[in-house]
């Protein structure tokens, strides 16, 4: 075993942190901490790695003095629970979005600074196998220069916000497209691996469920090199039970695309598919803790900054400006204001 003191924040998704940790020789001592006693007390059956279950953030950081947290809350709670544990001196690795807003994000960015401890956007998105395998087919040429790339959230959210109504909350602060679309935004960026130099959407809040904001988003993101980035998210979308198509996702270059998660080049007589997971969210987050903790042991750079998750923020916070603009273009703001 190594010497790492963690502490796992939040039990929803962060349960595959609990599983990510538990399963490492790295760490000495885990704990966890969540406001729902009796999902403590599930995990700890589960997880006899776990050595303490908290209900309270500031109890576990007076306790345990942690070495590395991950902060696996509601995206509203994001600023005071990551900047309180870089005021107790550890490392912090966070889910995405980096925050609901700007003035947050910049907050979080500050104190990370402040603090000179490692610090970690899990967009966990860019660890899943058919990502790794696209950034890498790209980065060889394969397909030649990107020309288009379009990435799709359409989501039926009615089984969620029910069993979890803070996501549909006016204090959440969450529009569809920064509570969600913000995976696909941050893919469009990680793929193409240019700066957006301007934004234009529309939005509508079409539809039965309830929701304060925004629930349906379309934006074209414009790239250095004028590389076209295109996002729809919506959480209107009424799924049939049984297997989805795939055509969430569709890439032109210039020696070939990709549909779905299938690949043709130029050359080749067919398709060819892409890597999959067999639970891609499982290995997404999993992807992001041994990253993590790979940087904090070995001191290496994180591969998800804040500087970088901000940059997917503000692509976001532009798109959905824009679309209150009716569609007048939005360049992203800076770090700086």
């Amino acid at each position: 075993m190594g010497d790492l003191k963690v502490a796992v924040v939040g039990l929803g998704l962060g349960r595959l942190h609990v599983e990510a940790y538990a399963a490492t020789e790295t760490v000495d001592h885990l704990v966890v901490c969540d406001p729902d006693e009796s999902r403590i007390a599930q995990l700890r059956q589960e997880f006899p790695q776990i050595a303490e279950g908290y209900t309270d953030l500031e109890r576990l950081l007076q306790a345990e003095s942690p070495d590395v947290v991950s902060i696996v809350t509601p995206d509203h709670l994001h600023r005071a629970h990551t900047t309180q544990c870089f005021d107790a001196g550890c490392h912090v690795l966070q889910t995405k979005p980096l925050a609901t807003n700007l003035d947050d994000a910049r907050a979080i960015i500050q104190a990370a600074d402040a603090s000179g401890k490692k610090f970690m956007v899990a967009h966990e998105r860019r660890f899943r196998s058919h990502v790794r395998a696209i950034k890498e087919i790209l980065e060889g040429g394969d397909l030649g220069d990107v020309v288009h790339l379009r990435v799709d959230a359409i989501q039926d959210k009615r089984g969620q916000f029910t069993k979890s109504p803070w996501y549909a909350s006016a204090e959440a602060g969450r529009t569809a497209l920064v509570g969600s679309g913000i995976h696909e935004v941050d893919l469009l960026r990680f793929l193409i691996g240019k700066p957006v130099k301007s934004v234009t959407a529309f939005s509508n809040r079409l539809g039965s469920l309830s929701f304060p904001k925004d629930k349906t988003t379309s934006a074209l993101f414009q790239f250095e090199g004028d590389i076209i980035g295109q996002v729809t998210v919506t959480y209107e979308a009424h799924w049939p039970k049984g297997v989805r198509p795939d055509d969430h996702f569709r890439l032109v270059g210039t020696r070939g695309l990709i549909v779905g998660d299938q690949i043709g080049r130029d050359g080749l007589a067919g398709w060819e598919m892409l890597p999959s997971d067999a639970s891609g969210i499982a290995t997404g987050s999993h992807g992001c803790v041994h990253a993590f903790l790979d940087a904090v042991i070995n001191g290496t750079p994180v591969p998800i900054d804040g500087h970088d998750a901000f940059a997917s923020l503000a692509a976001c916070v532009a798109a959905d400006v824009s679309a209150r603009g009716n569609g007048q273009a939005v360049v992203p703001a800076s770090l700086d204001g």
